[in-house]
């Protein structure tokens, strides 16, 4: 699952406190209006209305991230997403900011291996002023010279605390082990040394190629009229015309047939693990079941993994379990942090655990815990309107509308047949990848 801002750990809150409320038949609040368009441009529209007044959330989606990047290329979406509000040739660097501030709103960004998306919250009234801006930078983006060289800085101070984190350097080990053809194997922020040499020009060309209306949805929720905001959303950006580019077929990711392992030494006192095992797409009918299962063992403090590893044989300092959704097949992750000399107990312990779900299955308490957790998790993050926009965007740009709008219901259905059925599928002992970072050799 990749709820809103899945990018790092989502807040967990306990699936009591947000199972939703039934409200009388009376009392029923309207269901949203819907809308949905796409132009002759390829450019994708959906809105939902939410109640016309009060806030709105415009997120704009662009289908490019790490995977249509080349060992040369590799950061130029990100690098990219810092600079597309740095000014066009309506407005100067600093303005944008600016008028959304005035406004009371609040823009940001993010990147990741399938997709860069721009959101700005506000109030609804706003909302003509909060498209035009956000559409203008879409469409018009100058990529500065001067910003480029400043924004440089910034880029490469994220990279310099992604590899100073043993945590995030685990997992960036655990990527390049686990993919060997696939460019899931590239990191979303790129090499340092790309990125300090990376030029204007190839910002640009990457650009141009990929911003094209084909690559955008733009959604608009909230307190707006959903055909209103369709029909804004048409004309603003009516003039966006560029040729489409082709993609490369992305090679298919050989399975994995060992323990793949790698080690790295660092200023550190204890030892961070990851291990992968190879899971489903978004579009695979197994992601429900995987969702679930990686809730049931690593989420909340009434994890599989927890209970066990953790709280009963006290291996771990702390462990954890995660599985993000992609447009391609990703990476079924289990984090842990431990002492040095029991890392390999450690290991083993979570892959007997993991063995006895494949193997054993699980119990009726187990799998209602999880689900409870996972839907509470993902009803609470929705009910905004900026993770209801979400939501919409990111099924809109790696698979389709119908898996936000059945995704509940999906997991629902999930049994402890289909759990048992996936674990076997991802489990094997003999086949996944591990990484670990432990402190330096004495």
């Amino acid at each position: 699952m990749l709820p809103m801002m899945r990018l790092a750990t989502a807040v967990v809150v306990a699936a009591a406190l947000m199972a939703p409320v039934i409200a009388p038949a009376a009392a029923a609040a309207p269901a949203p209006r819907f809308a949905r368009q796409r132009l002759e441009t390829g450019l994708t529209i959906v809105a939902e209305e939410l109640g016309v007044g009060g806030p709105v959330a415009l997120h704009t989606w662009v289908r490019v991230g790490s995977k249509d990047e080349s060992d040369e290329t590799n950061g130029a979406a990100h690098f990219l997403e810092h600079m597309l509000f740095k000014g066009t040739a309506r407005r100067k660097t600093g303005e944008m900011d600016r008028a959304v501030e005035s406004l009371g709103g609040v823009l940001n960004a993010a990147t990741s291996v399938d997709f860069t998306y721009y959101y700005v919250v506000g109030a609804g009234r706003d909302f003509d002023q909060l498209l035009d801006l956000q559409s203008d930078a879409i469409m018009h983006s100058t990529i500065d010279a001067g910003e480029v060289e400043r924004e440089r800085t910034v880029v490469i101070e994220e990279i310099s605390r992604r590899d100073s984190f043993p945590g995030t350097l685990a997992l960036e080990m655990l990527r390049t082990s686990a993919y060997t053809e696939h460019p899931y194997r590239r990191s979303v922020l790129g090499p340092r040394p790309g990125i300090e040499r990376m030029p204007r020009d190839v910002l640009l060309d990457f650009y141009r190629a990929h911003y094209i209306p084909a690559n955008v949805t733009v959604v608009v929720v909230g307190g707006v009229s959903a055909r209103e905001a369709v029909a804004k959303v048409a004309r603003a950006y009516s003039t966006f015309v560029r040729p489409p580019s082709s993609r490369a077929p992305r090679p298919a990711e050989p399975p994995i047939t060992s323990v793949r392992r790698s080690v790295a030494e660092h200023d550190v006192r204890v030892a961070y693990l990851a291990l992968g095992f190879a899971g489903p797409s978004v579009r695979d009918p197994d992601v429900y079941a995987t969702d679930v299962l990686s809730y049931l063992l690593g989420r909340g403090l009434g994890a599989r993994l927890r209970q066990r590893v953790l709280e009963r044989s006290r291996l771990v300092q702390s462990i954890g379990a995660f599985f993000p959704t992609q447009e391609d097949p990703a990476l079924f992750v289990i984090q842990a942090v431990a002492e040095p000399a029991q890392v390999e107990r450690a290991e083993a312990a979570i892959l007997a655990e993991l063995t006895a779900v494949r193997d054993q299955g699980v119990t009726d308490a187990e799998l209602a815990r999880a689900k409870n957790l996972l839907e509470g998790e993902h009803l609470y993050e929705a009910h905004t309107t900026r993770g209801r926009a979400f939501d919409l965007g990111l099924a809109s740009t790696i698979a389709d509308l119908d898996y936000a709008n059945t995704y509940v219901d999906r997991i629902r259905g999930v049994t402890r047949d289909d759990v048992a059925r996936v674990a076997r599928r991802l489990f094997d002992p003999t086949r996944y990848a591990f990484a670990v970072v432990r402190p330096r050799s004495r």
